[in-house]
């Protein structure tokens, strides 16, 4: 376990995109921080970011884990790719740290939660809406205050990985983007989501896509324990882009977040607020600090809670199969 004012040693499971361009840009300037050691299957991508960033490259992180002291790894994998990493890290306790989303089942989140609950070690999801200046300034505007209903977006056009537009190893639209939206909801709205249904719209991108056989177009409605209701529309067939976002509508207060600014609007006008810091630094800025205190509740979101917000992508992916509301204990 790292002490207040040793380097956090850093490893690395999945060395792609969102390794390099969330996490390892910033974490190789800090000085707190000693990346250590990089694992992936790919040998040639793992050897080329272990040169790049020092560290040592593996191509098995069981190997990697046994073989390397470390005190956190970030799990940076792609959906389907989510086996034993995390609970291999919780055996040892070691900090973890996970891209969303969790994984494309609800059983496999759900086995790792109860991991991460009897290890009691620190860990954290990349829900980086969360970490951003101008979620805890919406905060501020909507504490005491009830969301009557809430109208969330993620309509946009389709991202060029082939997994991705495969069911079973991206899990859906509304788990492997508009999760942020989900979140966001549950976040800002608080309580938990009781019920939820959804349907799924099919036929434009199977036609002039290869290997695509997910839902064009989700559209969810989330009901909350206070009684809010929100819903949440995806797709991935506007390639001109069309919005991503959310409103929240509250008495006398709308809120708009779309994770680079809010909108707010009150009976005496409208405020523009930009959003000021950087997102992904400050959620591993938190995680590490949390590390070094060994304190679990001082990052942006914890697994637990990243897992009732898969809990709901994975019921809408549920309602759509079976065409009815599932309701979440």
């Amino acid at each position: 376990m790292a002490k207040a004012n040793d380097a956090v040693r850093v490893g690395f499971i999945g060395t792609g995109g969102v390794a390099r361009w969330a996490h390892l840009g910033h974490l190789s300037k800090w000085n707190d921080v000693q990346l250590v050691a990089f694992c992936d299957v790919n040998k040639e991508a793992v050897e080329k970011t272990a040169a790049e960033y020092g560290g040592k490259p593996y191509t098995e992180a069981e190997k990697m884990l046994d073989c390397e002291k470390l005190d956190a790894v970030y799990v940076c994998l792609p959906p389907f790719a989510h086996t034993n990493q995390e609970v291999l890290l919780c055996q040892r306790n070691l900090g973890l740290f996970v891209e969303k989303p969790l994984s494309v089942t609800l059983e496999k989140a759900a086995e790792i939660n109860r991991a991460v609950t009897q290890a009691k070690n620190v860990s954290a999801v990349g829900y980086n809406w969360r970490s951003t200046a101008i979620t805890l300034k919406a905060k501020q505007l909507m504490a005491g205050k009830t969301v009557s209903a809430a109208y969330g977006y993620w309509v946009d056009g389709m991202p060029g990985v082939m997994w991705w537009r495969q069911q079973a190893q991206s899990g859906g639209q509304l788990n492997e983007q508009a999760t942020h939206v989900v979140d966001i909801a549950r976040h800002l709205i608080g309580g938990k989501v009781t019920e939820v249904y959804a349907r799924g719209a099919r036929g434009i991108c199977a036609k002039k896509t290869e290997k695509h056989d997910m839902c064009d177009n989700i559209i969810a409605l989330l009901t909350f324990d206070s009684g809010t209701v929100c819903s949440i529309g995806t797709g991935h067939t506007s390639s001109q882009g069309f919005r991503i976002g959310i409103d929240f509508i509250l008495e006398d207060l709308t809120v708009t977040h779309n994770n680079n600014e809010l909108r707010v609007k009150h009976p005496g006008g409208e405020e523009i607020i930009k959003n000021n810091n950087k997102a992904y630094e400050e959620e591993d800025r938190a995680f590490l600090d949390a590390v070094k205190k060994h304190d679990p509740q001082a990052v942006y979101c914890t697994y637990a809670d990243a897992y009732e917000t898969h809990r709901v992508t994975m019921a809408a992916n549920e309602s759509i199969e079976k065409g009815v509301a599932i309701k979440l204990n």
